[in-house]
C-alpha cells in the first residue's frame, strides 16, 4: 500500500515540517511512503535538521496546484496525510487524515455571514465569472487583480435571455517575458475560438468571443481555456512552483448587469471588488469533508478548529524526540529556540531581549541569554534578526543561527533556563494563530533538565504545569519575577529541572507512533 505525507512548508525545517515528517517516519513502517512538496528540498539537510532517518521514505515535488488538481495527486495513494501548515488541498486518496496544526480562520459571525450572502447576490446580478476548475487564487496587481490558470482552466458564466450569440471578451495576458502564449477556447469540448497573445508582463489585452447559443445550458455557458505552462520556479529562478499560464484578470459578458461591476466594483471601489473576488475561496469547508479524520495537535487548536471550523477530531499531540537529550554540566545560559521570521506566530524574541536587559539593568550578572533558530530567507525576515543583533549589542545575548543539531544538542544540555514567549502583547481573542499552538521547543527544553518559564497562553500551558515542572506568566514583570526566583535558588532550579524531565516523557516519539498508528488502523480497517 502506498501512502503521502503532504507539507507544502517542508524546506522551513521547523517544527511544523518535523511533525510531518516523524508521521511518514511512522507510515513507513507499514506503507510505501513519500513526502510531498513543492519546492526541491536536498534530503540529508532536511535529516539532519529534523534529526529524523530518511530512509525508505521518497521525496516528491510536484508543482503548487490549484485545489482540484492537487486531489488528483492525492488518488494515487490508499492513505493520504496532510501535515501542511493552514493548507487545505482536497484529499481524493481511498483514506485520508488531516493534521492540525491551527486551523484557517474562518470567521461565521452573522454580520459576516451577511456579507457573504449579499456578496453572493451581487456576483450573480452583476454576471461576475465562477472560476470553478483550474485557476490559481487571485493576485493583486496595482489596483487590479488577476487569476493565472493551469494548461485547462474552467470558467463559469450566466448568460442573460437571447437569441443572437454572446458577446464575451476575455481581459487577460501572457506575463512570461519573450515567448508567445497560443490559447484555445473550448466549449463542450468543442474548439470556439483560438488567439496568440503576446509577450506583455504586467499588461492586458482583450481577446472577443462570439459564443453560439448552443453551448448555453439553463442560462449558463461553461468554456474552457487551455494554453501551454511555464513553471517560474525552473524557468525565471524564482521560488515559485507552479505551472503557470495565462493571466486573466476578468471574463466578461457583453451586458449592461457586467458593465456595472467594471464600473462600480473595477473603477470606482476596486478594495470592495478585491473582496467580492475572494468570496468563493475563502469561506469554503468542503475540502475538509474529504478527509475521515481531522487531527488537532492540541487542545488549544481543537478549540479554534471547531469555532472556526465546527469540526473537532481526535487529538495527536506532535511527537517529541527526546532520545538524544543529554543533560550535560550546566552553565549559567537562558535558552530560547524558535525560528527568526516576522508574522503568523512569530516567537517574539524582541520581547525576551529587552527582557533580559531589562534583568541585566536591575543587576543579573554571570548570566547569558542565547538565541538558537533557522533563519527564514525572506528579506523581512533577514532584517529582523539584523534589528535583533543591534538591539542585543553590548549585553551577553548570543545568537546561533542555522546552527546544527549537534550544536543545538549541546544549547539544550547546558541550559538552565527556557524561555518562550510566542503570542506575547497580542489579542487571544482576534489573533489566535499568534500565539503557540503546542511548544515542542519547551518539551525538547524540559527533556534536557531545563526549566520552563513559558507565556501562559496557547498550547505551552497544556505542556507546564505551573510552579511543578515550570513557570507560566502574562506580564513582562511575571516573566522576570519567575525567572529571577530560579537565578537565586539553585535548589528550585534543580527539583524543578527533575520535574520537568520527568514530564516530557508524556510528549515522546513513541507516544507519537502509538498514537497514529491506532488512528490509521480505524481507517485502514474499515
Amino acid at each position: 500500500m502506498k501512502a503521502a505525507v503532504y507539507n507544502r512548508w517542508l524546506h522551513e525545517k521547523g517544527g511544523g515540517e518535523r511533525h510531518a515528517v516523524m508521521a511518514a517516519r511512522v507510515l513507513a513502517d507499514r506503507f510505501e511512503t513519500e513526502l510531498i512538496t513543492h519546492r526541491p528540498i536536498d534530503r540529508d539537510a532536511l535529516a539532519d535538521a529534523l534529526h529524523i532517518s530518511l530512509d525508505q521514505i521518497g521525496i516528491r515535488v510536484i508543482p503548487a496546484l490549484p485545489p482540484n488538481r492537487f486531489a488528483e495527486i492525492t488518488r494515487e495513494y490508499d492513505l493520504f496525510v496532510n501535515a501542511s501548515f493552514m493548507t487545505n488541498q482536497p484529499s481524493a486518496a481511498r483514506h485520508s487524515l488531516m493534521l492540525v496544526l491551527f486551523p484557517s480562520p474562518i470567521d461565521r459571525t452573522w454580520t459576516v455571514r451577511l456579507r457573504q450572502t449579499i456578496g453572493r447576490f451581487l456576483k450573480r446580478q452583476l454576471l461576475v465569472p465562477e472560476w470553478s476548475d483550474g485557476f490559481y487564487d487571485v493576485q493583486e496587481l496595482g489596483r487590479g487583480w488577476f487569476r493565472y490558470t493551469t494548461d485547462h482552466a474552467r470558467v463559469r458564466l450566466r448568460v442573460p435571455r437571447g437569441k443572437r450569440p454572446v458577446h464575451i471578451d476575455v481581459v487577460a495576458g501572457n506575463f512570461r517575458p519573450h515567448k508567445s502564449l497560443p490559447v484555445r477556447c473550448l466549449a463542450d469540448g468543442q474548439v470556439i475560438a483560438e488567439h496568440t497573445f503576446t509577450p506583455r508582463p504586467g499588461d492586458f489585452e482583450t481577446w472577443r468571443i462570439n459564443l453560439d447559443r448552443r453551448y448555453v445550458n439553463n442560462g449558463t455557458a461553461e468554456l474552457t481555456f487551455t494554453s501551454p505552462t511555464i513553471n517560474p520556479a525552473s524557468e525565471v529562478t524564482e521560488a515559485d512552483n507552479r505551472e503557470i499560464g495565462l493571466a486573466v484578470t476578468d471574463v466578461r459578458v457583453r451586458h449592461p448587469r457586467h458593465f456595472l461591476y467594471e464600473l462600480i466594483f473595477r473603477r470606482a471601489l476596486p478594495d470592495l471588488g478585491w473582496r467580492l473576488e475572494w468570496l468563493p475561496e475563502e469561506h469554503s469547508l468542503a475540502n475538509l469533508d474529504t478527509y475521515d479524520r481531522i487531527c488537532p495537535i492540541s487542545e488549544y487548536s481543537r478549540t479554534w478548529m471547531e469555532t472556526y471550523w465546527q469540526r473537532t477530531g481526535p487529538l495527536l499531540y506532535p511527537p517529541v524526540d527526546t532520545s538524544w537529550a543529554k543533560p550535560r554540566p550546566k552553565s549559567q545560559t537562558i535558552l530560547s529556540v524558535g525560528r527568526f521570521f516576522r508574522g503568523s506566530h512569530e516567537k517574539k524574541h524582541g520581547v525576551l531581549v529587552e527582557q533580559f536587559k531589562h534583568m541585566c539593568r536591575e543587576g543579573l550578572e554571570g548570566w547569558t541569554l542565547r538565541l538558537v533558530g533557522h533563519q527564514s530567507r525572506r528579506d523581512v525576515d533577514v532584517a529582523y534578526t539584523d534589528d535583533l543583533r543591534r538591539r542585543a549589542r553590548g549585553f551577553p545575548i548570543e545568537f546561533a543561527v542555522d546552527a546544527p543539531f549537534d550544536d543545538l544538542q549541546r544549547f539544550y544540555g547546558e541550559a538552565q533556563i527556557y524561555w518562550h514567549a510566542a503570542g506575547f502583547g497580542e489579542r487571544a481573542a482576534r489573533d489566535p494563530i499568534k500565539f503557540e499552538h503546542f511548544g515542542i521547543s519547551v518539551v525538547e527544553a524540559m527533556a534536557n533538565d531545563v526549566v520552563p518559564v513559558v507565556l501562559n497562553q496557547g498550547g505551552p500551558p497544556e505542556v507546564v504545569r505551573d510552579g511543578h515542572d515550570g513557570y507560566l506568566w502574562m506580564t513582562a514583570a511575571e516573566l522576570r519575577a519567575r525567572t529571577w526566583d530560579l537565578v537565586r535558588n539553585r535548589e528550585l532550579r534543580t527539583t524543578m529541572a527533575g520535574r520537568a524531565r520527568h514530564s516530557s516523557r508524556r510528549f515522546s516519539t513513541a507516544a507519537f507512533r502509538n498514537r497514529l498508528n491506532a488512528l490509521v488502523d480505524e481507517l485502514v480497517d474499515d
